[in-house]
């Protein structure tokens, strides 16, 4: 049996792989200008200041080992965190750049959302999400948010069945050749559910003339 229990310092470094397999954060550390060494400078400038929002999966009698973990927090949380891009390479500042400055909407934002490979399929992703929806429940927020590699099929599936939308897409110059896609669920974006089959739809007339 697994339960989910908020992340504790014994969890820190455990959650950089996690982070390392869903993003590009082994390049944001290299060469940074700290001179750190990868795992120092996620646990200094990403992991440490955000295990208060950090809610991890662990098994029953167990709870130093983390078999998956969702980051999520409000903007205003987020807007607390240390700025880790002084200390990164002047490359990675211009590649990623329109990343770093894309405007977030205000809510809800999921940073990270991953589960261990052996217990996809199991529910525990689903029981992992819904702490997102609990915090924008108790901080009166309407949207949440995440960012979305489009290089993972089964986590645009996860989301979309949540009822996010893709609202963007980012797109880097070389060597990054993914897009990065920025996904929404908020009221506004599920009314559109099914746009084109909807009576609103159907029943324009010059919607694009008047």
């Amino acid at each position: 049996m697994y339960k989910l229990i908020k992340a504790k310092p014994v969890h820190a470094k455990q959650i950089i792989p996690y982070l390392t397999i869903t993003c590009y954060w082994k390049e944001f550390a290299e060469g940074n200008k700290l001179n750190q060494s990868y795992e120092d400078f996620m646990l200094q400038w990403v992991v440490n200041d955000r295990l208060p929002f950090t809610t991890v999966l662990v098994k029953e009698g167990d709870e130093d080992t983390i078999y998956g973990c969702i980051i999520a927090a409000t903007t205003e949380q987020l807007g607390t965190m240390p700025d880790y891009t002084p200390h990164v390479h002047s490359r990675v500042m211009e590649v990623f750049a329109p990343w770093f400055q894309f405007p977030v909407s205000d809510g809800v934002v999921v940073e990270l959302f991953a589960v261990a490979k052996e217990l996809r399929g199991k529910g525990y992703g689903a029981k992992l999400y819904q702490v997102a929806e609990d915090l924008a429940k108790k901080e009166g927020k309407n949207c949440i948010s995440a960012f979305v590699w489009a290089c993972f099929p089964d986590s645009l599936i996860t989301f979309t069945r949540r009822g996010f939308m893709v609202t963007d897409c980012i797109h880097f110059p070389d060597p990054v050749g993914i897009p990065l896609l920025y996904m929404q669920r908020s009221p506004q974006h599920l009314e559109t559910k099914d746009f084109f089959q909807s009576k609103e739809y159907l029943n324009a007339k010059n919607m694009l003339l008047s």
